[in-house]
């Protein structure tokens, strides 16, 4: 069984996605925040799946985008809820967007992942 991708630019947009968050997480562990060590791990891994076509891979990104919608979905849901209560929104617009981008970003690649990606039987020359 192997991974297809019908929509070559989505897989090419999905590596150098997952590309620059291991660049980004890769620093954040230089740096000294270990907990993006977790993040490097899941981005090797699902590298690994990618440039293999392996069977998991559409498995994978599909748990991965859901993951990255949860995490910014309720970061955006918590700073509204202290927009509500009357905290000062300047502090928060950076992150706001931020986590807007996030979340975006992870509905976009469920949307691609589950109608562009598909497993089929490896073919047999």
């Amino acid at each position: 069984m192997e991974t297809v991708f019908k929509n070559k630019w989505f897989y090419r947009l999905l590596i150098a996605y997952i590309f620059l968050l291991l660049i980004w997480n890769t620093y954040m562990v230089i740096s000294g925040n270990l907990l993006g060590l977790i993040a490097v791990i899941i981005e090797l891994v699902l590298l690994y799946l990618l440039f293999n076509k392996h069977r998991l891979a559409k498995t994978a990104i599909h748990f991965w985008a859901i993951i990255m919608m949860i995490g910014p979905g309720l970061s955006i849901i918590g700073k509204l809820i202290k927009m509500a209560t009357g905290d000062d929104l300047n502090f928060m617009v950076d992150s706001l967007v931020q986590n807007l981008l996030l979340f975006t970003f992870g509905l976009i690649i469920y949307y691609f992942n589950k109608k562009t990606v598909f497993v089929r039987e490896r073919e047999l020359n």
